[in-house]
């Protein structure tokens, strides 16, 4: 089984396990949001415009909203559920990608949203203990991406692993580095600051500098 398969079957069972209406970690968005955006993400792409065009993100939100409180219902929420983790049909685009494709296009994505279940509300859980193997395929798609998300950052940046790999996805005269477990810098990559358990080090100005950038 591919990583993101079984990503997917681990986000599924969370968000059955946490019911329609749990917090997550998406400001605005109860459980139900976050499987009717992530169903429209898989299965009805070409309505998502508002990840690409910045006008229609309006639009996008209020799909996701209504989509989602459609399916606020336990029986409504569960089908839900079903449909996303339903294989794609039809003219669905995605039913044509293949299995590196596929998990190229999805791990790192079912990775953070599992963790927007995971640590919200009063009681977050801690972090898992993932596969090695996994962890690797995590690092390898998140620390790619990485470089656009720290594209306008002020100072450079690397991305350190402890006891491991690490990338440098910002250039700079004087740099930080941003240490955690790869599922931790894919949080804080993709927003998730105040969650993702990493370390930020370097010289006290490159750090504050830094620090400011990541709280925009």
């Amino acid at each position: 089984m591919w990583w993101n398969q079984q990503e997917q079957d681990a986000l599924t069972k969370s968000l059955r396990d946490a019911g329609p209406d749990a917090s997550t970690l998406c400001e605005g968005w109860r459980t139900r949001h976050l499987a009717a955006h992530l169903y429209l993400r898989g299965h009805e792409p070409w309505r998502l415009a508002g990840m690409v065009v910045p006008w229609a993100r309006d639009g996008l939100e209020e799909l996701v909203q209504r989509t989602g409180d459609e399916a606020r219902e336990p029986e409504a929420y569960a089908e839900l559920l079903d449909r996303f983790t339903a294989p794609p049909t039809g003219a669905n685009p995605m039913r044509l990608f293949s299995q590196r494709a596929t998990e190229a296009a999805n791990l790192v994505e079912y990775v953070i949203h599992h963790e927007d279940v995971r640590r919200a509300g009063d009681d977050p859980s801690s972090p898992r203990e993932l596969p090695a193997a996994m962890q690797d395929a995590i690092w390898a798609q998140s620390a790619r991406m990485a470089s656009l998300g720290y594209r306008s950052c002020p100072v450079g940046v690397v991305l350190v692993v402890p006891d491991g790999p690490r990338r440098v996805v910002r250039k700079g005269s004087t740099s930080v580095a941003v240490t955690g477990a790869p599922v931790e810098l894919a949080l804080f990559g993709a927003g998730r600051r105040e969650q993702a358990r990493v370390r930020i080090t370097g010289d006290p100005e490159a750090v504050a500098a830094f620090e400011a950038f990541a709280q925009t």
